[in-house]
Formats: structure tokens, sequence, C-alpha cells
């Protein structure tokens, strides 16, 4: 994999990097940089918009979030140290990125490609319970709940709350146990559904290095299986997380990275999320080495990225992104709603819409219920929703879809701080 050639100078530059420390980090360099960038760049929230489709707007973000990643970097929490790169040094790791990836084997496999905004091109679906807490009993039924919908063509597993009756305890054996114990489940709900072959995002229950490396080792999660490294908000890293980086580089794994700005944070409001995304990903892009990168933003009260103002800024992002370079993105549906509610429709419809026009390549779904906070409360129901959606907006405009949201997002908005979870 050609763009994960610079891991071991990703690696140096984590203990070589200039020292700051985490508070000033966050207060006084990706706070202020970002204000400084908003200004500079004329970059507004307009309230009126719901899916952007200023072109012009989504360049000037670009560039913003280039800016971002040049000026700040990347804080690795092991070291006390910044990941710094120069601007040609991104603009080159945007240049080599992938433009497609292989995910799963056999008939199972998929083929997720790079997409523009107003794109007709075919988006992935992948659905799942992305980390809601499951007793051991209910891990497979979960599981299948989304293995059974043919739509659904990558999983995201649920997280265990304990392994043979005792509690997961993080950074101990426990840790390791759980997640070879999660991959046993994961495989075989794969293959009484028939799909031995689909890739499965891993590891869920992974709160430090051991449990990404002890599921993704031999007879755990495969290297076509979708592995998981993110990055901490905001802009941080750590070994944890690089080792990850390193384990699944060294198998030949299919990575995801992924990034979740903090709405209201130090990125401030929704245009500072559009160029935190954008940043962030370029430096996830550069650092992580994923095949695909994900946004999750999150709101700090509701819990959850189905906001107007988060739904602007997402697809403001993407569409930077998207427009600016041949990344395969994808952003994860987090409905304040929970299983079997109709705000959990409205939002999901919403958020699909909207994201889907801004040129991602995979649509990913659904983090349920307060963000996936409330254990057992996920179905397969709502990710093949979102898959449904997904197919029938095909092609749309940014324009259009515009138009769609301003009656969608009534329907919903005046639930969210109810948290109905179902």
């Amino acid at each position: 994999m050609k763009h994960r050639s610079r891991l071991v100078e990703v690696l140096h530059r984590a203990e070589t990097g200039p020292i700051i420390e985490e508070a000033e980090f966050e207060r006084k360099l990706v706070a202020p940089t970002i204000r400084s960038l908003l200004k500079k760049y004329d970059i507004k929230y307009d309230k009126t918009v719901f899916v952007p489709h200023d072109d012009d707007l989504s360049d000037r973000v670009f560039q913003a979030g280039l800016d971002l990643a040049t000026e700040v970097g990347m804080f690795c929490q092991s070291t006390s140290r910044r990941i710094v790169w120069t601007r040609s040094e991104l603009e080159e790791g945007l240049r080599f990125c992938p433009t497609e990836v292989t995910l799963g084997a056999g008939n199972d496999a998929v083929v997720a490609k790079a997409r523009k905004p107003d794109d007709d091109g075919r988006v992935i679906v992948a659905g799942g319970a992305y980390g809601t807490p499951v007793p051991e009993y209910m891990y497979i039924p979960m599981s299948l709940s989304y293995l059974k919908e043919p739509v659904i063509e990558l999983i995201d597993n649920p997280s265990l709350e304990t392994v043979y009756g005792y509690p997961v305890k993080a950074g101990s054996p426990w840790e390791v146990l759980a997640a070879r114990r999660e991959a046993e489940l994961a495989i075989q709900a794969a293959n009484i559904a028939g799909r031995p072959g689909i890739s499965l995002g891993c590891v869920e229950l992974s709160p430090t290095a051991l449990g990404g490396l002890a599921g993704a080792s031999w007879g755990g999660y495969r290297p076509t299986d979708w592995h998981h490294a993110p990055i901490l908000s905001e802009l941080k890293t750590n070994y944890d997380m690089l080792s990850i980086v390193t384990h699944v580089t060294r198998i030949g794994g299919v990575l995801e990275a992924y990034y979740n700005p903090i709405y209201g944070g130090f990125v401030g409001g929704a245009e500072g999320v559009a160029v935190a995304i954008a940043g962030g990903l370029i430096l996830l892009n550069q650092t992580h080495m994923g095949d695909t990168l994900n946004t999750r933003p999150n709101h700090p009260f509701y819990n959850c990225d189905t906001t107007p103002e988060l739904i602007w800024g997402i697809s403001l992002g993407v569409q930077a992104l998207s427009r600016n370079t041949n990344l395969i993105l994808d952003t994860l549906t987090g409905p304040a709603g929970g299983p079997g509610t109709k705000t959990i429709l409205y939002e999901n419809a919403a958020f699909v819409i909207a994201t889907n026009v801004s040129g991602q390549s995979i649509m990913t779904s659904c983090h349920s219920a307060s963000g996936g906070s409330i254990p057992k409360h996920a179905s397969g129901l709502d990710s093949k929703i979102c898959g449904e959606i997904t197919h029938a907006v095909r092609g749309m405009s940014r324009a259009h879809a515009n138009e769609l949201l301003k009656q969608i997002i009534p329907l919903y908005i005046h639930e969210l701080d109810k948290k109905p979870i179902g």
C-alpha cells in the first residue's frame, strides 16, 4: 500500500516534533487558528441553507482545512509533541491517496470509489450497531438483524458489555479476551447469514491497543475487514492508535480512520466544524493513512449529528474534500432517535440525503438512540432505511437535496431535546 510508505516517518515525527502541553495545543493553537481561518476565508454559517451548494465556498473551506493541517498538525498524547507536515507534504499525500478500495472477500467483496458532489456514482452501504453495548446473548441476533438485509454491504459491530459474564477492563487481559470473543461472534454471525466474506468493522472493544491488536491477530478479524483507527477530539492521536495503524499496515489490512469534532467546543460552530473536518481528514490521510476516512461530529447536548447546523457543517466539509481530492469519504449517521421512532426515520433521511449528494463514497449507519450510548437500542431496520434512501437519491443535486431538507428537518427538530430513544 503505497500511501502507507511513510509509516516510519509518522512514528519518527511523533517523537521529534515540537513539544507542547495538551491544553495549550487545544486552547492556544486549535481554537484560535480555526477562528483566524474562518475570518481569512470569509466562511460563515447560513441558517437558511441546509445543504450548501456553493462551490466557491466549498473550495475556500478546503483551503482553510489545508492551512489548519499545516499550521496546527496533530498532537500525540503519548509524547506531548506535535506531528507536523509541510503544505507540500500534505498535498503529496493527497495526490497519492487511494482512489478506490476493496472491502471484504469473494462474492461478498465490494469496491468503494472516490466521488464528487452531485455524483451519480454508486455509494456503498454500511450498517451496524456501531459499538452499541449489548449482552453476549444478544450479540449474534443483533448482528443478524443487519446481515440479513441485502442492501447492507459492510457491517460494523456492536460492543460486548461483558466477556463470559465478566466486566471488560481496559488495558488488561480482559480487553484481549473480549476483543477475541467479539471477533469470534462477529465472524460466526456472518457465516450464519451466508455472507462469510463480508467486511466487518473492527475492533469495537479496543479502548487501548491491546484490543485492536488482539482482535486483528491470527484467528480473529481478517485483513479484508474494516479496521478502525480514530483520532481524538480535537486533532489528537496517541501510541494506542498509532500501534493499531502500524499493526494493520503490517498485516496488509483495510484501514478506516475517523475524526469526530465536537460542535461548540474548540472548533466552534457549524463553520468551524466544516473547516475542522477538512483539516482533520487531511491530517488523518497523512498520519493514520486510512483507506477510508470518516467523520461523525457530535452535538454536546443531543449527542447526535442531525441538527441543521451539523448537517450544514458536515455537508460542507465533505464537499470541500470531495471536490478537491480523491479521498474515499464516509460519514456516520448519528440520530438522537432510537429504533421504532418516527424521529429516527426523518433524521436518517435528512442526514443521508445531505451527505450522499455532497460526495461521500460510503454511507455508514446507524449510531442510533442518542449516539449509540443506550445499551441494546439498535436495529437493522434503521440501517436498511438509510440504504434504501442512499439508492433513491443517487445522482440527486445538492440544490434539490436542500429543498427536500427544508421539508424533512421540521418533522423532527422539535423532538431532539426529548431524546426519543425508542
